[in-house]
């Protein structure tokens, strides 16, 4: 095995850089990662810590987590070697890391540094040395929470894990919540590395309460949101002496140092439109109060747009310095010293405003430390913290690999119009990163949020439409597809920052609302209208003036997205992305039991929330129960438990049949039935993962029969959507994209089947490919994210289809009956059914009138929910 590392740099960095990274690795190549080994630019081996994270079903690595600390880095790309060989694991350990449990502390000592970490409260340490000298002193260092009033609440640990104790990095996980009248939660993550004093601190605050959202609308100022005045950690040093500071609030500007008290505060993002609707509060008002940042000391103040600032308080003996990544990006956020007190305003209080967090949302944020004996700033800066390295393998050994499904490398000729069409979206002043500018799509809340520009084709007020995204059609996933094919940083920025907006703020982190919608992800802001005060949660007041009963709503299985949560998780290794999937499988299991609703008290059949797509009554193909099965599927992956795929199989069988009356399912008609589609390629998958775990069984065969009937109605029924745009409502650039589909479907099905069939599978799938092209190129308006968001997953299958042959999947292991499909009925209509019938309202009266089964089911569910 040699397999090509690149670290891309922009820029040249001297000082100790931790690198994580995630690589796939072919079925069968890898059994022990104990024999890996990582060789450095100049051939010498680097320390390496290796974790598996995902197998192949053989035994083998699938997924490899790597960790590293670069010592120096040069700008541009370094290429490294992964390499397997005979010997001993212990040839390049690192300064010894380790991790002990002390009656009050958990202590951690990377070599030069020693940590303790309280039990009881997280400050976050209570004592570090530094080549055995104290530098901080611990009785002064808090996380505070500091409540409208002005009252101060402290963070008190409940528990304690070791997540990680490798050669490399040791990560402790801290979970408790703040005291006094804000009850948030917090848990905090404290990674340590061996042979240095750098610590990564990742704090995320959660409000716990469910929103209220009376009538289905989810604005600011919701009687479940939490209001606080500010978040802030602070340390100080251990010598009386007063510190000097030193400084650089953007990264070319030159160090600066000073006496005694600096603040450095980012209080809007700089840019031209830092004052847009974007972020308006409860109130509607934009409470930013200037443009950019500030820096005050002493003697001066200045001011400027963007600040990306380090800071570092030294005394003789000791010094401490830190730098919060995407400080102005995810403003406000402040730097302060006071005498020995370093301050990090996560939360800062100068901003105008009480900050609010919605009912079940959070927020995380990261910090780096790094603890010094009295250096220099230069000998250990952490400007790189705000341009890190980004490692990966090149985008042939991915697709090589198999680990990511239908991959084919940029620069491939089958890629070249999608390759073109990419670039136009990555270029130039319209690129993704520059969208952001529009709404200013950035702050605390919005960063990472990809602007929906789509929305205002049928906007009708004034521009720019406020409107997000939300993960639609999983842009996480397509973000970092086009990183693996083309290795481009920029891509992997986009999904970076998105991932981690979704984990916080687009997923409902609670469980005190109905089981409908605790756990899961909120839909995109509504379309063509502004999401007002609704920030990312679909339905505002703003947008509901009349009593309209209809309008409003919640997170539903018709929007939900775990494939980039899931890659995200292998390419990182971070737990936030694998917890995240397997609390969106778990929406998926608790919004269809009955036992977590009233209704079970008459009827405790299944629910039907997790297949209905558009209507309640539909439970065929559609992206309800297509994006339940996928969501399915990736916690079976992460996770092994087979409660997920027995339930995804209970799923399939309940939406599709090999004997189904096609034509029945009415699935001409677009605007109602267009995402079968995604049904069909879930099926698909489920297909190649039963496969690849050799389960050649019943289901699989159940399944491949009905993936097959359903691809046959196709090629006698299925035609272009621009051949009948009447039958669009808003015949936009996004139905021609979604012809890839179809086109998809049918090569995808065609792996099952024998020829004729096969052959005319590959040529109709062929022509709607090239019609969707054709269809798409049309448009002006081809750049839109909504229509990106589906040509970086579809036409990326596209390309590899273009370039591989397509090759026939396993049969199943023998013929079986299946018997004849009953429709499913869900549990509304089914109760609604007996209360028609006298027998039937009779047992409802009966159950209800059963007064120790009414109150056991209120108390399960925690209130009477629906």
């Amino acid at each position: 095995m040699m397999l090509p590392l690149f670290i891309e740099s922009l820029r040249d960095s001297r000082s100790s850089q931790p690198i994580t990274v995630g690589v796939p690795l072919p079925k069968g190549m890898l059994k022990d990662p104990g024999g890996v080994r990582l060789l450095d630019s100049d051939g010498e081996q680097a320390a390496l810590q290796r974790i598996p994270l995902a197998h192949w079903s053989d035994g083998s690595v699938k997924w490899l987590l790597l960790d590293s600390v670069l010592n120096s880095i040069e700008r541009g790309c370094s290429r490294w070697k992964l390499t397997r060989c005979a010997g001993s694991e212990d040839e390049c350990r690192p300064e010894q890391l380790s991790v002990s449990d002390s009656p009050n502390s958990i202590v951690v000592e990377t070599g030069p540094t020693t940590f303790w970490i309280g039990k009881k409260i997280f400050q976050p340490f209570t004592r570090v040395l530094v080549h055995g000298a104290e530098v901080l002193d611990g009785s002064s260092s808090h996380s505070l929470l500091t409540d409208p009033r002005g009252r101060r609440a402290t963070a008190r640990i409940e528990q304690i894990t070791v997540e990680a104790e490798g050669p490399v990095r040791a990560t402790i996980r801290l979970e408790g919540h703040f005291t006094g009248r804000v009850p948030c939660g917090f848990v905090a993550r404290l990674c340590f590395f061996a042979g240095t004093p750098l610590v990564r601190i990742r704090l995320t605050l959660h409000n716990p309460n469910r929103a209220r959202h009376r009538g289905g609308l989810w604005d600011l100022g919701d009687p479940g949101s939490l209001l606080f005045r500010g978040l802030s950690l602070e340390l100080a040093l251990k010598s009386p002496a007063e510190p000097r500071v030193t400084w650089r609030t953007e990264i070319d500007q030159p160090l600066r140092s000073t006496k005694g008290e600096i603040e450095i505060y980012q209080d809007s993002s700089g840019g031209e439109n830092w004052q847009s609707k974007n972020h308006v509060n409860r109130h509607g008002r934009v409470p930013c109060s200037f443009r950019g940042y500030r820096v005050r000391t002493r003697s001066n103040k200045e001011d400027g747009l963007r600040a990306s600032p380090v800071l570092s308080i030294q005394t003789p003996g000791e010094s401490l310095t830190v730098a919060v990544p995407e400080f102005w990006q995810q403003f406000p956020k402040a730097l302060e010293v006071t005498d020995r007190l370093l301050r990090v305003g996560l939360f800062p209080e100068q901003f105008g405003d009480l900050f609010e967090l919605q009912g079940g949302e959070q927020k995380t944020h990261t910090i780096w430390l790094h603890f010094g004996a009295g250096e220099q700033l230069s000998d250990f800066s952490l400007d790189w913290v705000h341009f890190p390295a980004v490692a990966h393998a090149p985008p042939e050994w991915y697709a090589r690999s198999e680990a990511i499904a239908y991959l084919v490398p940029a620069g491939n000729k089958s890629a070249e119009r999608l390759d073109s069409r990419l670039a136009e979206v990555m270029q130039g002043p319209n690129s993704f990163i520059n969208r952001r500018e529009v709404i200013d799509e950035y702050g605390w809340r919005n960063f990472g949020e990809i602007y929906a520009d789509h929305e205002a084709a049928y906007y009708p007020g004034p521009p720019p439409v406020i409107s997000h995204c939300n993960n639609l059609y999983d842009m996480v996933y397509g973000f970092l597809l086009q990183f693996v094919r083309t290795g481009e940083v920029a891509w992997y920025q986009l999904f970076d920052s998105l991932a981690r907006h979704v984990i916080d703020i687009d997923i409902y982190h609670t469980d005190e609302d109905k089981a409908a919608y605790n756990g899961g992800l909120f839909w995109f802001t509504d379309h063509y209208r502004t999401a007002a005060t609704s920030t990312h949660r679909t339905y505002s007041r703003e947008n509901c003036r009349s009593r309209d009963r209809s309008y409003g709503g919640g997170p539903s299985s018709e929007h939900n997205f775990t494939a980039g949560l899931l890659h995200y998780y292998y390419m990182t290794g971070d737990a936030d992305s694998r917890d995240a999937v397997i609390s969106l499988a778990d929406w998926v299991i608790k919004m269809d039991d009955s036992a977590n609703n009233i209704l079970r008290l008459i009827d405790d059949g299944p629910t039907g929330l997790a297949s209905r797509t558009s209507q309640p009554g539909y439970h065929g193909p559609g992206r309800g129960c297509g994006n339940s099965v996928n969501a399915l599927l990736d916690a079976w992956l992460v996770t092994g438990q087979r409660t997920y795929v027995d339930k995804a199989e209970s799923l399939i069988r309940r939406c599709i049949h090999p004997a189904d009356d096609v034509a029945a399912r009415d699935l001409l008609d677009v605007e109602k039935r267009w995402s079968y589609t995604v049904f069909l390629s879930a099926l698909a998958r489920y297909l190649a993962t039963k496969s690849e775990a050799g389960e050649l069984d019943t289901m699989y065969a159940y399944a491949r029969s009905s993936l097959v009937r359903y691809a046959c109605w196709m090629l006698e029924n299925e035609e272009p959507y621009f051949d009948h745009p009447d039958k669009l409502e808003y015949p936009t650039e996004t139905w021609a994209v979604q012809e890839f589909r179809k086109a998809n479907v049918l090569r995808l099905a065609a792996q099952h089947a024998d020829d004729p069939l096969r052959s005319k599978l590959i040529v109709r799938g062929s022509d709607f490919a090239e019609r969707a092209w054709s269809d798409f190129l049309r448009f002006g308006s081809r750049q839109v994210a909504r229509a990106i968001a589906i040509l970086m997953i579809e036409g990326s299958r596209d390309a590899y289809f273009r370039a591989h042959a397509i090759r026939p999947a396993p049969p199943s292991s023998e013929e079986y009956a299946f018997g004849v499909h009953k429709d499913f009925v869900p549990q509304r209509i089914r109760v609604l059914g007996q209360l028609k019938t006298l027998g039937g309202l009779a047992r409802a009266l009966h159950s209800l009138a059963d007064v120790r089964r009414w109150r056991d089911c209120v108390a399960q569910t925690g209130s009477l929910k629906s």
